[in-house]
């Protein structure tokens, strides 16, 4: 088709946008004639009914300066080079092609008639006009508008909207061909999408109406009732919103056009995990043998994936929560170890190195460094550290700013990841959310937004995410200042002050340098069963003076719980007193942690052995000789 544009590129082109609609001599078609023609467009109406289009374009211009009539039977391939070819002819370019032209099944393939038919008595070859005409016309049609559209004289590209169908998504056994044809387009939408908008700067979308008055059958407010049908303006406005793209960025979208409201589909789920996300995934040594070069796509598989063990990159793996994850995971079978740290030459990267742990240097104020860091990896174990920034001075909320964008670019990172199969979130519930923003607990409040971001954000991502709810670390009795258990002068006893009710119970995580791990191992283990859930890395729930008690026990120390106020224990510690005050509170105001069956899956779907979990006691006991 080289010479489609020899006998016009002479000629002068129209500084107005230019727009193909086909099927337009009546019904939705011939709307969309008459809107864009509104919005300043010159239209092109198309269709088999010469007298019906010409009526149509005459309307819109009678002088047919900015609207003409072209005879078109989109299912000819040859009728179509024709619209184009005038079209070109008439006005030197091309933005919008509107692929409108459809029609239901022009017969029946059941045959029900044809029950009794003796058996030599064959049916006759189904009449496939419809799939010619919906599926064959709109892949005709975005082939020669994808042509012209390279050749614009300013500046190459454009928009190409299907007229799809609701049925192409819900079937109905009145018309399957209809059905089926509808529903290849809406994949020769979600196909045809990443390609044409990296190489041609074009886009693809579809609206998908319901039932809606159109010559296509007769009486559609008798079979429908009013409320079931869709509304010419909200069909409208659907196409408008594709057309209203200045960066003409939206592109391999369906968009439902119910009653009176536009409803977005977006990709199904990965069912299958893994297995499902490498479906779609562009092999590029196959695509260039098809299309003649590669993809140019970031996500493609540039060569054969690798074989061998799967790599899992740890975040913070020389903190509390990735060391735990790195001990468990470099044992895993089929497992492979990627530490990510600031500090490649820090004393804890070194003794990682030693072990055999792949160390890579990234940050997470810088994406790209964690970009490159995630190359080639099949899981992710995110986790952010609010407190080191409350330790350097910022405050309560800045910390938790800095913290949500850390965790917003690791997040991103990821999902431009190509092989990545499963991404671990570490995070906590929310108490602003959870109470209206009537309680505020900054560090378990921003890496809650951080979920709420990755699913609106990130959609695609969410869709292979675990998020894992941290609670109490035992380790704190040992470690953290503000929670170790202190000797009260003369009396030989030892006090925590806390201020928390005694009968509040706290999600407690157990030994941190094996729990964390244990979780992530069961999370990859259970695959496509936890996309999507969350999971308390704990099986206990305690209250205070029973950790107590049993610290008691194993030290032999005479342990007595204190309860005391916020604003005491802030004036103790400042900023972060305050801040745990905040979240025992949290806890005395509701569980937190609270399981769901909707939105959680339990250790036992995890296929967690109790036995090998470390507990409150196994831990202090572990901790015994710090005390």
């Amino acid at each position: 088709m080289a010479s489609l544009l020899n006998k016009t590129t002479s000629r002068p082109t129209t500084e107005a946008k230019v727009a193909i609609v086909t099927g337009s001599t009546g019904g939705i078609g011939s709307w969309l004639a008459e809107h864009l023609h509104a919005r300043g467009y010159c239209v092109a109406v198309c269709g088999r009914r010469q007298a019906e289009g010409q009526a149509v374009a005459s309307t819109l211009d009678a002088s047919g300066d900015t609207a003409l009539f072209v005879q078109c039977d989109v299912k000819s391939y040859n009728s179509q080079v024709n619209l184009f070819q005038t079209v070109w002819k008439k006005w030197g370019r091309l933005d919008v092609l509107i692929a409108n032209a459809g029609c239901v099944d022009r017969g029946s393939v059941y045959n029900l008639a044809r029950r009794h038919a003796a058996l030599d008595d064959l049916p006759s070859e189904p009449d496939l006009s419809c799939t010619d005409i919906d599926l064959k016309g709109t892949i005709y049609g975005t082939t020669l508008a994808t042509h012209f559209m390279r050749n614009n004289p300013d500046k190459k590209g454009g928009k190409i909207i299907v007229t799809g169908s609701m049925m192409g998504v819900y079937s109905c056994p009145t018309f399957p061909e209809y059905c089926a044809a509808k529903a290849a387009v809406n994949q020769w939408v979600r196909a045809m999408a990443p390609i044409l908008a990296n190489k041609e700067d074009i886009t693809i979308n579809c609206i998908m109406p319901g039932g809606i008055e159109t010559p296509a059958m007769p009486d559609f407010s008798t079979a429908f009732l009013p409320e079931q049908m869709t509304l010419r303006t909200n069909l409208i406005s659907g196409y408008d919103l594709f057309l209203d793209d200045a960066e003409n960025t939206r592109t391999g979208e369906t968009l439902e056009a119910a009653h009176d409201t536009l409803i977005p589909w977006g990709k199904p789920e990965y069912k299958s995990g893994a297995f499902a996300k490498r479906t779609e995934k562009v092999y590029d040594p196959w695509f260039a043998l098809v299309h003649g070069e590669t993809s140019g796509l970031a996500e493609a598989l540039k060569a054969p994936p690798t074989k061998g063990p799967k790599i899992i990159a740890v975040t913070g793996a020389t903190g509390s929560q990735g060391g735990g994850v790195v001990n468990v995971m470099k044992k895993a079978p089929g497992w492979r170890v990627r530490a990510l740290t600031r500090n490649s030459e820090s004393e804890a990267a070194r003794k990682l190195a030693a072990e055999g742990i792949e160390i890579v240097q990234a940050s997470f104020d810088d994406e790209a460094s964690l970009v490159k860091a995630f190359e080639g990896v099949h899981a992710v174990f995110a986790v952010t550290n609010w407190w080191e920034h409350l330790f350097q001075g910022k405050s309560q909320d800045e910390s938790g700013e800095i913290e949500e964008e850390q965790g917003m670019k690791i997040a991103r990172a990821a999902a431009s990841t190509t092989t990545l199969e499963h991404y671990i979130w570490s995070t906590t519930p929310s108490a602003k959310r959870m109470f209206k923003g009537k309680l505020l607990t900054p560090h378990m409040d921003y890496k809650a937004n951080v979920d709420a971001r990755i699913k609106s954000e990130l959609p695609d991502l969410d869709k292979i995410s675990t998020y894992l709810y941290f609670g109490y670390y035992p380790q704190n009795m040992a470690f953290f200042p503000l929670l170790k258990p202190i000797e009260y002068p003369g009396n030989g006893q030892w006090i925590q002050t806390i201020p928390s009710k005694p009968d509040a119970k706290i999600l407690v995580s157990g030994d941190m340098t094996l729990n964390p791990g244990i979780w992530v191992r069961q999370v990859l283990a259970t695959g496509s069963k936890a996309y999507g859930k969350y999971a308390n890395v704990a099986l206990e729930k305690w209250t205070f003076p029973d950790m107590l008690d049993v610290w008691s026990e194993i030290t032999g120390k005479k342990g007595v719980f204190v309860e005391t106020t916020i604003d005491a224990w802030t004036k103790l510690w400042g900023p972060a007193g305050n801040e745990l005050a905040l979240q025992f509170k949290f806890g005395e105001m509701c569980d937190p942690w609270e399981e769901n069956d909707e939105d959680f899956i339990s250790p036992k779907e995890l296929g967690i052995d109790e036995k090998e979990v470390v507990g409150f006691r196994g831990t202090i006991e572990g901790l015994k000789h710090m005390f």
